[in-house]
Parts: C-alpha cells; structure tokens; sequence
C-alpha cells in the first residue's frame, strides 16, 4: 500500500491523490459519492493490477474521522471467496466466481449445475454504527435482490452476505428512506428463507479482512 493525501475527485471514477509531493492519479472503483472523501484526507492506494491500464494506482482505503474505510468496490467479492473457502473448507466444496446471464458476478460452490450460489454486496456507510444500504437508490443493488429471489424459485441455494468494509458498525439495516423499494425486497429475501449473512471487516494499512458476523436488522 502507499500513503497519500486526498485532493479531489476528479470525476466519477477518477480522483487526484498527492503522494510524496506530487499529483498522481487514481482510480475510483465505487462510482458513489461518499462524503468522506474529502480533500487533505489521509488514504492508501493500491498498484492496479493491469500494468497498462492509464491510471496506475486504485483508491483502496480512505480515513473516515478516525476510522480506516476499504472503498474498493472489488474487495468485497474477494473477503467473501475467502470467507466461503474456509466456512465449507471441511465439506471439500471450492469456491468459484460466477458470471450469471446479466453478467453479474456472484460465487458458486463447485456442486452440479452451481446450485449454491452467493450474491455479495458491500457497504462502506454507516449510521450511529449502523451499516446500511443503500446510499443512494440503485437498479443494480435491487436487480440482485431480484436475482436472488429468481434463484430460490428455480430450486437453487441462493445466499447473501453483506461484507461491511468498516469496523464501526454493530448492525445491518436498510435504507429504507432512501430506496423503500430495496428495503422491501430485502425483506423478501428473508421471508424467502434465503441465508442472509453480515460480515463486519477490519481496515488497516495492508488491507482488509474479515472479523465476525454481525446482525442483520
């Protein structure tokens, strides 16, 4: 990780980072305004992974007041490999991404015809320790919620973990002022019996893991 200070976001996916003195450029993965990303902040970049993309570095993790934030919109999917490896680790099941028919990108357990399958999604709010979403309403976070319940009624095992990319949260809850719309198909999904984890992450300057479970409200 390197260490730089904001200076501002450039447009939606780009921010401009002072590192060791000078302007460098930085890609941001989570097209969502966030308010803490706010010039003369301290953040932590990461070498992109494409050498010969333009920006060479991504935005990873930015200060919230005290609080270290992963705003990488990739890291999620990765704690959640991690996280599914080690939990079904003693059934010899590995773990898998999944591009579904809309391209979006969930994990699969190597079963016949990916019968379990997990949507992910992350957050980097929170609310009087409250995790939550969304921020803003989203057609792409509703169209997984969908997915979900379409997954259950074909006989498939669908789950949903949220992974919190913050350790200041106690608990989940939907935003239910912003996207009532979301909050009820999330309120579906349980009712459907479809497993719903939260997994609240720690953030440190070499990156971020898994902590515990937290409840889902």
């Amino acid at each position: 990780m390197m260490q730089g200070v904001f200076f501002r976001r450039k447009s939606r996916r780009l921010a401009e980072i002072e590192v060791d003195g000078q302007i460098s450029e930085a890609y941001i993965s989570n097209g969502i305004d966030m308010s803490f990303l706010k010039s003369g902040v301290a953040c932590y970049l990461r070498e992109a992974e494409n050498a010969n993309r333009r920006t060479p570095f991504d935005l990873y993790s930015v200060y919230d007041q005290d609080i270290l934030v992963c705003v990488d919109a990739k890291e999620p999917l990765r704690i959640a490999e991690k996280w599914y490896s080690e939990k079904y680790n003693s059934e010899g099941d590995q773990i898998s991404f999944y591009s579904d028919a809309r391209g979006m990108t969930l994990l699969a357990m190597n079963r016949k015809n990916h019968d379990l399958l997990i949507q992910v999604m992350g957050t980097s709010f929170v609310d009087h320790r409250v995790a939550y979403l969304p921020e803003i309403p989203s057609t792409a976070l509703n169209e997984r919620l969908e997915s979900l319940l379409w997954m259950k009624e074909r006989g498939q095992d669908p789950r949903l973990l949220i992974v919190v990319c913050r350790n200041d949260a106690d608990a989940f809850s939907a935003n239910r002022d912003v996207d009532p719309y979301f909050a009820n198909l999330l309120s579906s999904v349980k009712e459907a019996d479809i497993p719903i984890e939260v997994l609240r992450c720690s953030v440190d300057t070499n990156g971020m893991r898994a902590e515990h479970v937290i409840p889902f409200r």
